[in-house]
């Protein structure tokens, strides 16, 4: 039995957004800087890592260790704004979130740097979060669990008051290693919720079902 639910934490890849288009498109025009050939589609074995992945995991996977620093550099000359056409909010997003912000705080934890601010501004998102972390914010990103700790230290809770909703191995290694609950959103790998109408019910009746 887990401990009362105080912070209810989203991925933002995959969860807030499909943003697959829009991160191979980022990536691609970083490799192309390198001479490699861009990632055509999801379907490219490349394609993975870009969605769960932080920048440094990426290149690393990409490119190799000896090009990250370098890539790095490349990625700091271009806006990931000029992909925001491509990120698209799942569906019901914003009618989940505006229900379960009136109930309890709501964080994201992301590998994503710093494009995650400008993306909750961008899409309006910012009076529905209380914290925002990123892979900046920690030591190490996901699938280690520091993220994690970190909401749960901003939120002034332990880590297994938190529920985490992500769609990768990551996500849920990360969620396991800080012994907070998982919801696997679209995915598999733990309790699965098909659409944030879906997370909003479960939320409502099984996590916060002691409130009512």
């Amino acid at each position: 039995m887990m401990a009362q639910m105080k912070i209810l934490v989203f991925d933002c890849d995959g969860v807030l957004f499909n943003s697959m288009q829009a991160n191979i498109a980022y990536y691609s025009a970083i490799l192309q800087r390198f001479k490699q050939p861009p990632i055509e589609s999801a379907a490219d074995a490349r394609a993975g890592i870009c969605h769960i992945g932080s920048s440094p995991q990426v290149f690393a996977a990409l490119l190799g260790e000896d090009q990250v620093e370098a890539a790095m550099e490349v990625a700091q000359q271009i806006d990931y704004a000029d992909f925001f056409p491509e990120l698209i909010p799942e569906p019901y997003l914003y009618e989940c979130l505006e229900e379960l912000a009136a109930r309890l705080p709501l964080a994201v934890a992301t590998n994503r740097r710093g494009s995650l601010h400008d993306i909750v501004a961008h899409f309006n998102l910012g009076g529905y979060f209380s914290h925002l972390v990123t892979s900046c914010d920690v030591p190490r990103p996901k699938p280690y669990p520091d993220m994690l700790h970190q909401v749960a230290l901003l939120g002034g809770c332990e880590a297994d008051e938190l529920v985490y909703v992500g769609d990768s191995e990551y996500d849920r290694m990360a969620a396991h290693q800080a012994g907070a609950e998982f919801i696997a959103y679209k995915w598999e790998g733990g309790q699965k919720v098909g659409s944030h109408r879906e997370l909003a019910q479960l939320v409502r009746t099984h996590f916060l079902a002691e409130e009512n």
